[in-house]
């Protein structure tokens, strides 16, 4: 049985559209350099088994992403945010539907894409548990899963995540994940990046001071601030 896991997550694949912020356009990569990511991902030869996450609801998801996962049997998990369902660009109720009809796993990714750290209980329950109720409604089946928005969190924002009972716990931390874990690291794949980057990524090549420097970093965050 394969216990860790390598998960590459992406935001938008293709051209950038015009709600795409400034912030956000780093994270928008182009289709063949997707491309070339599942060729290399599905043939790489690694015990680790590598997984997709998509977050943001962008309707590339449906139209670019999921199409080339399903073209090579591959799948991916899609994190939406409830407030953009059937806006311009993004995907509909309809769509997240259609993704988990050929096999994709759909997640929350909040209501409206803020810090979860800033808002107050009162929001931070409608960006979880409402528009988890929400989503679920929409695609007629259980939300067991959460990418936290920007991958920004502290103790009371991973407390909270572990009260409302979500299987995992997506964060945006890099490195390896364990299977086994509640909480999960992923590795965000840039437009400034190559392929030689994310081969890297998959062969774990990562320097000891990295990965001690993120052990320190995440215990702080998920226990104690």
């Amino acid at each position: 049985m394969i216990n860790k896991e390598i998960i590459l997550n992406f935001h938008g694949i293709g051209k950038p559209h015009a709600q795409v912020g400034p912030d956000e356009i780093p994270y928008w990569i182009g289709e063949d350099f997707f491309d070339d990511i599942l060729v290399l991902a599905k043939g790489h030869r690694n015990s680790r088994m590598v997984v997709f996450t998509f977050d943001d609801g962008n309707r590339s998801d449906l139209t670019i992403a999921a199409e080339r996962l399903q073209s090579r049997g591959l799948t991916g998990k899609f994190y939406v945010l409830a407030s953009r369902f059937g806006s311009q660009h993004y995907l509909s109720r309809d769509d997240a539907r259609r993704l988990c009809e050929t096999g994709m796993e759909i997640g929350l990714h909040g209501r409206d894409h803020v810090d979860w750290r800033t808002v107050a209980s009162d929001q931070l329950a409608d960006e979880t548990i409402a528009a988890k109720q929400e989503i679920s409604v929409a695609i007629g089946r259980a939300v067991d899963s959460v990418a936290i928005p920007f991958g920004a969190y502290n103790a009371r924002v991973i407390r909270h995540l572990r009260a409302c009972q979500f299987e995992r716990i997506y964060t945006s931390d890099g490195g390896v994940a364990s299977a086994r874990n509640q909480i999960r690291n992923r590795t965000s794949i840039r437009s400034n990046m190559g392929i030689a980057d994310v081969l890297a990524i998959l062969d774990e090549h990562e320097a000891t001071t990295t990965r001690a420097r993120r052990l320190v970093s995440t215990t702080l965050r998920r226990y104690l601030i």
